[in-house]
């Protein structure tokens, strides 16, 4: 039997965290014995309790996971005795993902189960095995190192264009389907991604404009099987100990250890990004445009097609604006920073990229060649974990389903960063376990990002948490939130999104 507490109030501001555990479990005697296993009409392996046919049996291959398939075989029939590679990023795309974090989890797939498949698949010289929940791993050709660029002309443009695409998801609510493929954004720990928050934040109150360019460079094409998936086997024992009656303690740590999702369909490879900020105050005396820039940015990066700088500029105008981009020493008159920030590929490469001035074909070239064989996921579909919960293989299937789901809802609500008190200076509150904790721009420093020379900074708005559903009327019910975590201060911009969503019951 089990008990559990809920998170009532974070801790935040050097407070005190939670720090006993929220959940207790402790034996206890049933009437009646516990059935959630469909029978096996096939070998029960030993420790994984996994269902696998007969002719899996001693044929080389770890079916199910603990080696018992290949215990006491008088002869071994190997089926694969040819050496293949796995898929790159194979072992990733089989993990749980934490839509409200970005979090990667738990294993919830088994890609090393082959169910006796040995077919190769090659991909350019290389021989790999295809796993037997995958559908498909395509190679992508498209990758050209070209940049699509972006001009915004206010910061507050930029943050609902750029920054918030990067943040966690935490906005998705399930009234508001997640869209179809998005791109996986960075989580509040990525040290990648809180420099270059800190960076861009201290230009929330300027009247800087921005130029951000962007080159994605996909490798493979994933495709899971839309049915019959096995399961890893630790992620099917957890879920066979899950009561039938609901605890959310139970199906909260489920949660936690494994994420809310799993991929579907995913692209893996690399970008690169980065964003010019420019002083538009010296571009407006010197008759530049933000145009002007793009070009001479683009001129710089030497890749693509040859640009015309007739227009707008001079050739040694913007010889001095692409030094400035690379120059950390001397006052700029332009450009006010250059931020890079890139997925994909060894660390060496990555590094080289992101504290160099505008990267030249060359060492995008090696990039690309480094991305090939170390791929992030980019862009992906998701689905929720209570998908994997089949009648086929858990007697009590739709209980267990109904019970995930509804825990889904409250561990969004327990674990969303909206129940943390504001941060200063447009600060980016995230809640880490039961601390509530500050992301502070540059500039800014504190718990609350409270220290700082700044004053009157425009402050934005950001959204409170949903409130309770509405009771079901009419076969609907709805709910709502505020713009007031904190409310737009000083001509800050406005919370963007529904204020307000509605659902069938």
């Amino acid at each position: 039997q089990y008990r559990f507490a809920h998170l009532e109030q974070p801790s935040q501001f050097n407070g005190d965290p939670c720090d006993y555990s929220d959940k207790e479990a402790e034996d206890c005697v049933t009437n009646s014995p516990c059935r959630n296993k469909v029978r096996c009409e096939g070998f029960v392996c030993a420790v994984t309790g996994r269902c696998i046919t007969r002719r899996l049996l001693c044929n080389g291959d770890d079916d199910c996971g603990d080696q018992s398939d290949e215990k006491n075989c008088k002869k071994v029939f190997k089926k694969c005795d040819q050496k293949m590679e796995q898929y790159w990023g194979i072992e990733n795309l089989a993990k749980g993902l934490n839509i409200f974090t970005n979090d990667l989890e738990g294993l919830v797939l088994d890609h090393r189960y082959y169910a006796g498949g040995c077919s190769p698949h090659y991909i350019v010289d290389t021989r790999f095995r295809k796993p037997y929940n995958v559908e498909s791993y395509m190679p992508e050709t498209k990758g050209k190192y070209e940049f699509t660029m972006t001009e915004y002309d206010s910061y507050s443009n930029y943050e609902s264009s750029v920054l918030k695409a990067k943040a966690s998801q935490s906005s998705f609510s399930f009234g508001i389907k997640i869209p179809g493929v998005f791109e996986l954004g960075y989580n509040s720990n990525d040290n990648r991604f809180k420099k270059f928050f800190q960076r861009m934040k201290r230009f929330s109150s300027t009247s800087s404009k921005f130029i951000h360019a962007r080159s994605e460079l996909a490798v493979a094409v994933y495709k899971l099987k839309p049915r019959a998936l096995m399961l890893h086997y630790e992620f099917l024992q957890r879920l066979h100990q899950l009561p039938s009656e609901y605890s959310y303690g139970e199906y909260r740590e489920l949660y936690r250890d494994y994420g809310t999702h799993y991929i579907t369909e995913a692209t893996v490879g690399g970008i690169y990004e980065y964003t010019l900020v420019v002083n538009s105050n010296e571009l407006q005396k010197a008759g530049y445009s933000l145009s002007d820039v793009q070009k001479c940015a683009r001129h710089g990066f030497n890749i693509g097609v040859g640009i015309d700088l007739k227009l707008g500029i001079t050739e040694a105008g913007c010889k001095s604006l692409l030094k400035e981009i690379g120059d950390s020493t001397s006052k700029k008159q332009y450009v006010e920073d250059f931020i890079a920030l890139v997925r994909g590929g060894a660390s060496e490469h990555v590094t080289t990229l992101a504290y160099k001035d505008l990267p030249t074909a060359a060492l995008m070239q090696e990039w690309g060649d480094a991305v090939q064989y170390n791929p992030e996921i980019i862009k992906l579909k998701a689905e929720p974990l209570y998908q994997l919960v089949t009648p086929t293989v858990f007697a009590n299937a739709m209980a267990i389903k109904e019970n995930l789901r509804r825990a889904l809802d409250e561990f969004q609500l327990e674990t969303s960063s909206c129940r943390c008190a504001p941060c200063h200076g447009n600060g980016v509150p995230f809640l880490q376990g039961t601390k509530c904790e500050c992301l502070c721009p540059l500039g800014y420093s504190g718990t609350a990002c409270e220290i700082s020379e700044r004053t009157d900074t425009a402050i934005n708005g950001n959204w409170g948490c949903w409130a309770s559903w509405s009771p079901c009327s009419g076969g609907q019910r709805t709910r709502r939130r505020h713009c007031n975590n904190p409310a737009p201060q000083n001509g800050g911009s406005s919370c963007s999104g529904p204020d307000a969503e509605t659902v069938t019951c």
